[in-house]
C-alpha cells in the first residue's frame, strides 16, 4: 500500500499565528471532502464529508497534531483505493 500525499489548503477565514486557537485546512480526494481542524496544545480533528472520523489528542503542538491526523486521513483514503 502507497499512500498518496493530500494537498491541503488552509483555511484563511481562520486566524493564523500567535494566539490562534484553532486553525482549519481542507482538501478534496475524489468524492471526499476533507477537513482537519488543529488545536496549539495538540489536538486535531478529521472529518470526511463533515462526519468526524479521528481525533488525536497529547501531541506537542498544533503541527505534530496535524501530522498524526495526516497519516490517518492518508491511511483512509488509500484504504478506499485498494
Amino acid at each position: 500500500m502507497t499512500n498518496k500525499k493530500i494537498n491541503w489548503t488552509p483555511d484563511t477565514s481562520f486566524p493564523v499565528g500567535k494566539g490562534a486557537t484553532e486553525q482549519r485546512f481542507t482538501a478534496k480526494v475524489g468524492n471526499d471532502e476533507l477537513e482537519i481542524d488543529t488545536h496549539p496544545w495538540g489536538e486535531a480533528d478529521l472529518k470526511v464529508n463533515d462526519k468526524t472520523v479521528a481525533h488525536v489528542e497529547g501531541d506537542l503542538s498544533d503541527g505534530d497534531a496535524f501530522r498524526d491526523i495526516e497519516a490517518v486521513a492518508e491511511k483512509i483514503e488509500a484504504d478506499k483505493t485498494e
